[in-house]
């Protein structure tokens, strides 16, 4: 093949950056036909690779869920701050689905998600019908959504939309980042001020989202795009650095709290509209802004 180990481990599962791969293959975690080599090895053809990854105790999440509303086979769960919906990399039982199938109930299913990091309502339903009705309703854009986040800086308006595609971001360090660009999926956000801390050395502004579609991350990249980055969201931070440390660091250090003033993106889903899929009925949920960023909001500066 000719290719140097290192770079064909990064292509193939890019869950770790390329140094990440380093690290592993110069500390002996990676063999090439049963025998420790260094990352700048050339993979020659039936060479096979074998990396040392052993169970691991998975990282703590909060799983305080809550239940704060119910009708029929429809129910709004409040989902904490540290918290992934379903099982993936080290989360296996440690999940928003695992915790809402042990508390609530076998029967009870998640008809949407939220990013790990992101508090509030999920909405769930308890049969087939309402998940895939409902569903239908997502892809629809007939159920709404709004959201609070606290971003760096003071806006120049009070209130303003972002009407920017989306797509994959070829020019940076981060494979896996999204951006706007010229050929990308349409998507719009509204934003509007709900409170300034201006008395601050680092001012922040508490907006409230509109997203008019449903993109992934994009709130957090529009948001960005307009100037004013999530406090707490190491992937679309100015420094692309923060990320990249987190990444391979496989958790939030020091650096990334210092750099985005956190220790998670301060993206809070706030309320959610819809007609109820057995009664017809137009249903509105509110869930006030997680404490964790209440008490940022509120505790800064003093």
């Amino acid at each position: 093949m000719g290719w140097r180990a290192d770079v064909y481990l990064s292509r193939l599962y890019p869950f770790l950056t390329r140094s990440a791969w380093q690290k592993r293959m110069d500390g002996g975690k990676v063999l090439i036909n049963h025998q420790e080599v260094k990352s700048n090895y050339k993979l020659k053809f039936r060479d096979v690779v074998h990396y040392y990854h052993p169970e691991s105790v998975e990282p703590d999440v909060d799983r305080a869920i809550k239940v704060i509303w119910q009708q029929g086979s429809v129910m709004a769960v409040y989902k904490p701050g540290n918290l992934p919906m379903h099982e993936n990399g080290a989360y296996r039982k440690n999940t928003f689905a695992n915790i809402l199938a042990e508390e609530v109930g076998q029967e009870w299913s998640a008809i949407h998600r939220l990013d790990r990091e992101t508090s509030g309502i999920v909405l769930c339903g308890a049969t087939n019908e309402v998940r895939q009705r409902m569903a239908g309703d997502f892809e629809a854009k007939r159920i709404h959504k709004e959201y609070l986040l606290i971003v760096a800086g003071i806006p120049n308006e009070e209130q303003w939309k972002v009407n920017a595609p989306l797509g994959d971001l070829v020019d940076s360090k981060i494979r896996i980042k999204k951006w706007v660009v010229t050929d990308g999926l349409p998507a719009e956000t509204d934003f509007v001020v709900e409170g300034m801390r201006i008395d601050l050395e680092k001012p922040m502004t508490l907006l409230r989202a509109f997203p008019r579609t449903g993109r992934t991350n994009q709130i957090r990249i529009h948001a960005a795009y307009s100037g004013h980055w999530i406090i707490g969201d190491k992937l679309y931070h100015p420094n692309e650095d923060v990320f990249l440390d987190y990444w391979e660091s496989q958790k939030t250090t020091e650096f990334c709290i210092e750099q985005t003033r956190f220790h998670r993106c301060c993206l809070h889903a706030a309320a959610i509209d819809f007609l109820h899929p057995e009664t017809g009925e137009r249903c509105y949920i509110e869930s006030p802004m997680a404490q964790d960023m209440q008490n940022l909001w509120e505790g800064v500066g003093r």
